[in-house]
């Protein structure tokens, strides 16, 4: 019985259980990343989009009769007014903040001249973006009056006849030319003094980074190289194996030979010295500039935009398409 319990058996077992829990612990991290994604959407989103799928109610919101009948809406009026019409919704605690949401959605598929309205159920927040032409014709004031119209519906379950109102009115909108968004840089984190003197418009006041501010730090984590899952797998073989080449390395023979055995200090000494050049190197270094950029220096911490010289919101995904937008929490 104490053979079993001798020097070598007990490294074998700690080398055993230390690799096992690396490599669960790297094939989990995987899983859950892979899970994370899967639960953005649920489904193929271009396959679908290929047969003119334009409603993805994922909330469940709508019945299958009210979700056909939305998207004939979709393309009829979609087509009259050239872009194309989409709403989404989702009831997903796990999933990213509504204007990202749309955004990583949008980056799924061919560019195009369209419009988004997601409803967030868990959240309460309702956000819409236009892409395009849309960006121009429906801008984050035209989004606004859009909510106006939705929201009482909303809030009293009538899911059907707020999405039938956003479709009927975005197609309106792409007909009116009285107030357009044509600058798409949005490099002001609030609107300039002048906007709306009035407050008519409600999107102008919604705090952003208040209320994105916990998922904009779990972003933050999801992006840094430590949190990847393949950068932790390959951390974790390389632990591994040093681990193994340690353990391989100690359960060897003892050395007991040192360098005075071979040294025969009798015959020592030094033979020879000899200095050689071989080149010179320069090494050049950029002065920094002094431009401060547009933003007068600071770092912007809204990635996904601001608000521009007119006083339209919008932003850019990270596929780096532009976008008007607007949110409201029910």
């Amino acid at each position: 019985m104490m053979a079993l319990y001798n020097k070598n058996n007990i490294k074998k077992l700690f080398v055993y259980f230390t690799l096992t829990f690396i490599l669960i612990s790297a094939i989990w991290g995987i899983i859950s990343e892979t899970i994370a994604s899967l639960a953005y959407a649920g489904t193929d989103i271009n396959s679908s989009y290929e047969k003119g799928r334009r409603i993805y109610d994922s909330a469940g919101l709508l019945t299958d009769m009210e979700k056909e009948e939305l998207e004939a809406l979709c393309r009829e009026y979609g087509e009259k007014a050239g872009i194309e019409i989409f709403v989404l919704t989702h009831n997903d605690e796990n999933s990213t903040y509504p204007e990202k949401y749309i955004e990583d959605f949008e980056d799924q598929l061919p560019v195009a001249d369209r419009v988004y309205f997601l409803y967030d159920k868990y959240r309460g927040e309702i956000f819409m973006e236009g892409y395009g032409l849309a960006e121009i014709y429906i801008h984050s004031k035209r989004i606004d009056n859009i909510f106006d119209m939705v929201e009482a519906d909303l809030r009293n379950g009538k899911y059907f006849d707020a999405f039938k109102t956003y479709i009927i009115q975005s197609a309106a909108y792409m007909e009116d030319d009285s107030e357009l968004n044509y600058n798409h840089n949005y490099i002001y984190d609030s609107p300039p003094k002048e906007f709306d003197p009035g407050n008519n418009y409600s999107y102008d006041d919604y705090d952003y980074d208040k209320y994105y501010k916990e998922y904009s730090k779990a972003e933050a984590q999801q992006n840094n190289i430590f949190f990847n899952a393949g950068f932790q797998l390959i951390i974790s073989l390389i632990i591994g194996a040093l681990v193994v080449g340690a353990l391989a390395y100690s359960s060897g023979g003892t050395m007991t030979a040192g360098a005075n055995d071979y040294l025969d200090r009798s015959r020592g000494g030094l033979i020879g010295r000899r200095d050689q050049y071989i080149r010179s190197t320069i090494t050049k270094t950029r002065k920094p500039s002094s431009d401060p950029g547009p933003n007068g220096g600071r770092h912007r911490h809204r990635s996904s935009g601001g608000f521009n010289s007119g006083g339209f919101r919008g932003g850019a995904s990270s596929g780096g398409r532009s976008h008007s937008s607007g949110g409201r929490k029910l």
